[in-house]
């Protein structure tokens, strides 16, 4: 799939983030509930949309998640519900609460991951590159259909 298509099927992703207060989704181009603004979405699954099998992304996550505590952030379980209808691109990962932008981008880098989604204080979802020239993206930039 090239860099455009996976950019495409991003922002056609809908994320369940389970917070204290129940379950509530997320899309790009649609405001945010108030409870999560600001905050990070980050995985550990599918480095760079490669598929892994469940036991080394499961490993992975707990790497991802053993890193967030470590950090001492604020962290509530998500789901991405991708574009297929199969759900096999269905992945685990973390809602990071709090002005943590730079937080969320340093572990979607780590982790191999090509973006993450960036819920700014007014509510704005975006998808920010957290590898180098995806989509022709520098690390940090917010990535649109162009």
């Amino acid at each position: 799939m090239s860099d455009s298509d996976l950019l495409h099927a991003y922002l056609a992703t809908v994320w369940t983030v389970h917070g204290p207060g129940g379950e509530v989704e997320v899309r790009p181009g649609r405001s945010a509930p108030p409870p999560l603004r600001p905050a990070g979405i980050v995985t550990a699954w599918n480095p760079a949309s490669a598929q892994l099998s469940l036991d080394e992304n499961e490993r992975a996550d707990g790497q991802l998640r053993a890193r967030i505590a470590a950090a001492g952030l604020i962290a509530w379980p998500t789901l991405a519900h991708g574009t297929g209808d199969d759900g096999s691109w269905d992945e685990p990962g973390w809602c990071l609460r709090g002005d943590v932008r730079g937080d969320a981008i340093r572990l979607g880098a780590e982790f191999g991951q090509n973006a993450i989604v960036w819920i700014d204080a007014e509510g704005g979802v975006t998808i920010v590159c957290t590898r180098a020239r995806f989509c022709g993206g520098e690390i940090g930039e917010v990535l649109d259909a162009r």
